[in-house]
């Protein structure tokens, strides 16, 4: 095997190992959203409809709508539960076998851009150890798969290109990721104009292949408005760029608050103006030291809060990468570059969490990274401290990737459980333990997708968790049962705050979160791992 493949190998065995290992241990739990994918491809897979019962949905939701799952990440993941059972590793195994597929991506694009093998090994390894690749490869969510999806049409497309072939399948991949993440279909339409760009003036594409790349374009687009206007505001719901009750009462305010004629203010504050700065704030903070080097979301859900996206030393390499880059290349390095200003076009329209609709540039930000080390490398001032160089950069990153990884293991899997959920999963446990010896078992202040967790750590048969949403009560708050277990909206608490009576029942176990049934004394707990009670349960007419 040559030099450069075994390289390779060795990466792609390492993003392997970060992606695999303990993957339905860590997270420690699972979030509503996840569950929306895992649960709804689970049940297609085994009755071809999704938890409330609709067959073959193109979109499906996890609460009824709310925002909605795309078809091609509930669709992609099928096939696994034909094979596997239902748990959390199946789960996110499609998420993390794609997170290692980035890896061999991202070295093919670079080798095809560059025609640099070593540039090419150097930024799939760096992409191998990224800490907010590793984040969201290591979850059942949606935007893995539309940055998979984008980097296949890319590679795809300049192979097409090169070998005189129509673009054809990139057109088909290019598809796939705008229904895979909605908040990252805004990448599409510039990325179309950088492939058209860098395929006249690189690749020196034919008029025909050109043609048929626009065709494909059209394509997916009117795919898309069919989509949209089927589906109506639903589809486009996180596209939101601010919320407008709030924007005007904002507005209002600042103009009140300001000095001066009123026909100033009105110039100076007013919608248009209020819409571009948000875009540019959402746009400018993707980009900001803080939030890659320091800290990112404060949701626990798409990032550890207690550190940046990518390592601190990535800062001195992006900008030596980028001296780099342009120098061996300019229309490969303007390709790259053009990729990293649209990947922050996501959050700059639907705001907030920037981490995840931002997640391309958790695939380009390595290249710059990458080329920074071959600047030093190839410096003639810093040629004979080349061994030291290279000592050092394999140190430095072999000891953040330590510290990310004891971060991630180490504190996040405890402190941010709750954020994942881990009470659910606790909570699912103890009903599983106790559903035999209590004639009924009351969730109080749920939802149905409470009980799609407690379905799926107890793997309950989807057509169970069907029958619930389509025998729903309104009774008692909205209601769903599965057996003996009634799974309620409401807290069922009695006026002086303690507990509801279940007379018609010899033992019930009833379980509340911690603001319901306060003067009524527990039997026991559950509470998230700083100590914090998340659940309260109490044993009713029989003994724990």
């Amino acid at each position: 095997m040559e030099k450069k493949y075994l390289l390779l190998l060795i990466i792609v065995i390492l993003a392997a190992i970060l992606r695999f290992w303990q993957l339905g241990i860590i997270p420690t739990g699972v979030t509503h959203d996840e569950l929306g994918y895992i649960y709804n491809s689970y049940s297609i897979a085994k009755t071809g409809r999704n938890v409330f019962g609709e067959f073959l949905p193109f979109l499906t939701w996890m609460n009824q709508g709310g925002w909605p799952f795309l078809p091609v990440p509930i669709y992609f993941s099928i096939p696994f539960f034909w094979l596997f059972d239902l748990s959390a590793t199946v789960g996110r195994l499609p998420s993390a076998i794609l997170g290692v597929a980035d890896v061999l991506l991202i070295y093919i694009l670079i080798k095809q851009i560059f025609n640099k093998t070593s540039l090419a090994l150097l930024s799939a390894f760096f992409l191998a150890i990224s800490p907010w690749h590793l984040h969201f490869s290591r979850s059942a969510y949606d935007p893995n798969f539309a940055l998979f999806f984008y980097l296949l049409g890319t590679v795809i497309f300049i192979s097409e290109i090169k070998s005189k072939r129509m673009p054809i399948f990139s057109a088909v991949f290019f598809w796939l990721a705008i229904f895979s993440y909605r908040a990252m279909n805004i990448i599409f339409f510039p990325l179309v104009i950088i492939l058209i760009w860098y395929g006249i003036v690189a690749l020196k594409a034919k008029y025909k292949q050109l043609i048929i790349l626009l065709l494909g374009v059209f394509v997916v687009v009117v795919s898309l408005v069919f989509a949209i206007t089927t589906n109506g505001k639903r589809y486009i719901s996180e596209a939101s760029i601010v919320n407008q009750a709030k924007m005007q009462e904002e507005l209002d305010n600042q103009i009140r608050d300001a000095q001066g004629p009123l026909f100033l203010r009105r110039i100076f504050l007013n919608k248009p103006v209020y819409i571009v700065s948000k875009l540019r704030e959402n746009y400018v903070k993707a980009y900001s030291p803080e939030f890659l080097f320091l800290y990112t979301d404060p949701s626990k859900i798409y990032s550890i809060w207690s550190r940046g996206r990518i390592y601190f030393i990535d800062i001195i390499f992006i900008v030596l990468g980028t001296v780099y880059l342009y120098a061996i290349n300019k229309k490969g390095a303007f390709f790259i570059t053009s990729l990293l200003l649209i990947g922050g076009l996501p959050g700059m329209i639907g705001g907030t969490p920037y981490s995840a609709r931002n997640l391309l540039l958790s695939a380009v930000f390595p290249v710059f990274s990458a080329g920074g080390v071959f600047f030093l490398l190839n410096n003639p001032f810093l040629i004979k401290f080349k061994t030291i160089i290279i000592a050092t950069v394999i140190l430095t990153y072999v000891y953040l990737l330590g510290s990310y990884l004891f971060d991630y293991y180490g504190r996040y899997a405890l402190y941010g459980g709750e954020a994942w959920v881990k009470s659910l999963k606790d909570l699912s446990l103890l009903i599983t333990e106790n559903k035999k010896t209590h004639d009924k078992i009351i969730v109080g202040q749920t939802s149905f997708g409470d009980l799609i967790q407690y379905a799926f750590y107890t793997k309950i048969k989807p057509s169970d968790v069907q029958n619930a949403w389509q025998k729903r009560q309104a009774d008692i708050g909205e209601s769903f049962s599965i057996d003996n277990v009634i799974f309620t909206t409401r807290c069922l608490d009695n006026k002086t705050g303690g507990l509801p009576a279940l007379r018609e029942y010899k033992s019930v176990l009833y379980v509340v979160r911690d603001d319901c049934a306060k003067m009524a004394t527990p039997s026991a707990l559950i509470k998230d791992y700083p100590g914090n009670t998340i659940w309260k349960i109490y044993n009713i007419g029989h003994l724990l």
